[in-house]
């Protein structure tokens, strides 16, 4: 079983590294709900469906392009 690092244990790349995840799951999730909701109101999307959806990680110092696919359920009318 793996023990879940404090902050304290943790090295200062280790935190940049949680930092800026966060921040990413954080403001792409905002800019994602704001999106979805204004496409079903506006009826461009409809409640209750599916979206595919693809992310994008590049980091050119690395060589890294990183894709991570999958199905959004949309929210319904009464979410």
């Amino acid at each position: 079983m793996s023990k879940k690092k404090d902050m304290s244990d943790m090295t200062a790349s280790e935190i940049s590294y949680r930092k800026f995840l966060k921040n990413l799951g954080v403001t792409t999730h905002q800019e994602i709900e704001k999106l979805i909701n204004k496409k079903i109101a506006d009826g461009e999307l409809s409640p209750n469906s599916n979206l595919d959806i693809t992310a994008n990680l590049k980091i050119d110092e690395l060589g890294l392009n990183h894709s991570i696919s999958s199905t959004l359920s949309l929210p319904g009318k009464d979410d």
